[in-house]
């Protein structure tokens, strides 16, 4: 009877944990990203207000509610520029933009930077960035697509940090658009 009872406490066990790994794929057409996400992200748009006018800001995020999960927040970001800023403008310009993302993002959060790498992905410039906040870090990657700007980012508490999960969101995160040479 131990015996069985054991065998199906373990296979419970196991079925638990092979579904919580099992994240979903999702795809937007209209965003041009895909991602893996341990849930069904909700998507919400937000106007921000910046020095190039009114930017529409939309956001695919899954915010934990267990205190049981890795990470806090799980989210990419999409906003698109006039493509007016990017016209005529200096070899560096992205450069430019890039560090200005990187700046207002520690900024913005009263952080601390820990590291900043220049990167690209699918031949897009980008950066990929490591913010400390009180308790938390924000692990980011910013990527600009002709005048978009993407941004994956994932936050987890410190005692988290560096669990596998963060790589699986970030390393799962691509942009649809694919640079012509």
């Amino acid at each position: 009877m131990k015996n069985i009872f054991f065998v199906l406490t373990l296979f419970l066990v196991s079925a638990i944990t092979v579904s919580a790994q099992e994240w979903i794929d999702y795809k937007s057409e209209e965003l041009a990203f895909i991602a893996k996400y341990p849930v069904q992200p909700v998507q919400t748009l937000e106007v921000i207000d910046t020095e190039a006018g009114p930017l529409d800001m939309y956001m695919v995020m899954h915010v934990a509610t267990s205190e049981s999960s890795n990470n806090v927040v799980y989210s990419v970001i999409k906003s698109t520029y006039p493509e007016s800023q990017f016209e005529e403008v200096s070899e560096g310009y992205n450069d430019e933009v890039l560090d200005s993302a990187v700046q207002g993002a520690v900024e913005n959060v009263n952080g601390t930077l820990i590291f900043e790498n220049k990167v690209t992905h699918n031949g897009y410039p980008g950066r990929s960035i490591k913010i400390e906040i009180d308790k938390a870090f924000i692990y980011m990657n910013a990527f600009l697509v002709d005048n978009m700007m993407f941004i994956s980012q994932v936050i987890c508490m410190t005692d988290k940090d560096e669990n596998t999960d963060i790589k699986r969101f970030m390393d799962s995160f691509d942009i649809i658009k694919v640079k012509e040479d």
